[in-house]
């Protein structure tokens, strides 16, 4: 019989949580200060960096599987897919919609990096333990 592995939801219990801090501390400014336009541009950045960091979390979970080698190639090779993604996504956003520029290219870096200092604390946190001799020669 396969064995289904069952997943960590600590990181996206994490990300959950971010995600909740960030709205309650930006709530108020955001309801005073952004326009019906700006809310829609901050929205769509946040789901821009919130489906890049899941997708990134599955490929982290293959990752964490496979020999150190195996590892560094998932791990390099699915951040540079979905930083292409992500322009991709974004380029298309700005082209043909009529959101804010500012505040969707603005809302898409803050979540990134809010979000990629998370996965690297996960990542960080599952490899600790393991003995990861990166020999590449």
């Amino acid at each position: 019989m396969t064995e289904i592995k069952k997943l960590d939801l600590h990181f996206i219990r994490n990300i959950l949580l971010a995600s909740i801090i960030v709205l309650i501390i930006s709530a108020y400014p955001i309801h005073i200060y952004a326009s019906a336009n700006q809310v829609i541009s901050i929205f769509y950045g946040y789901l821009i960096s919130l489906i890049n960091i899941l997708i990134g979390y599955g490929f982290n979970e293959i990752a964490l599987s496979k020999s150190p080698k195996k590892f560094m190639a998932i791990v390099f090779g699915s951040l540079l897919f979905r930083l292409m993604l992500m322009s991709l996504v974004l380029v298309l956003l700005l082209t043909y919609s009529g959101l804010d520029t500012v505040t969707l290219v603005s809302s898409v870096f803050f979540f990134y990096f809010l979000f990629i200092s998370l996965e690297i604390h996960f990542l960080f946190k599952k490899t600790s333990g393991k003995n990861l001799k990166l020999n590449l020669l």
